[in-house]
């Protein structure tokens, strides 16, 4: 997070501290990328059982923030692919016990996990995320 403040403080003092033009542009993405995602992101990472709803909620707004800043939103979204484990089906029911999701959204899930034939066996390690294809559609 100090980081993220310096940068902040260095948009602010940007025309006493004589930078450039290309690099006052760059602190403003940059801040507007910190201060309207990864701070609040940031300060609600406080619980793990949060951590599913909230990095599904990050990538989602990443993919509204492609028409802000595509290269910032791109980044993000490739730095989130070592994110994916957490929307996995062995860690997605921690988010039962975290308060981002609704009664309603926790009782879906419950009602999957239930309805899911238990393995013969457990694979160890860190789970992984099934490949997505998009499908298309034709009407």
């Amino acid at each position: 997070m100090a980081r993220n403040l310096y940068s902040m403080k260095m948009f602010m003092f940007a025309e006493q501290l004589e930078y450039d033009e290309e690099t006052v542009v760059k602190l403003e993405r940059l801040n507007l990328f910190l201060g309207l995602f990864y701070t609040p992101i940031w300060m609600s990472s406080t619980l793990a059982a949060d951590a599913p709803a909230n990095d599904l909620q990050f990538m989602k707004d990443m993919m509204k923030f492609k028409r802000t800043d595509l290269e910032i939103a791109q980044a993000v979204l490739q730095k989130l692919e070592n994110h994916k484990w957490y929307l996995t089906q062995e860690v997605v029911p921690f988010a039962l016990f975290g308060s981002r999701l609704s009664d309603k959204e926790k009782q879906d899930i419950a009602a999957k996990l239930h309805a899911t034939e238990k393995p013969d066996s457990f694979r160890r390690g860190k789970p992984m995320f099934p490949q997505v294809t998009a499908k298309t559609t034709t009407g």
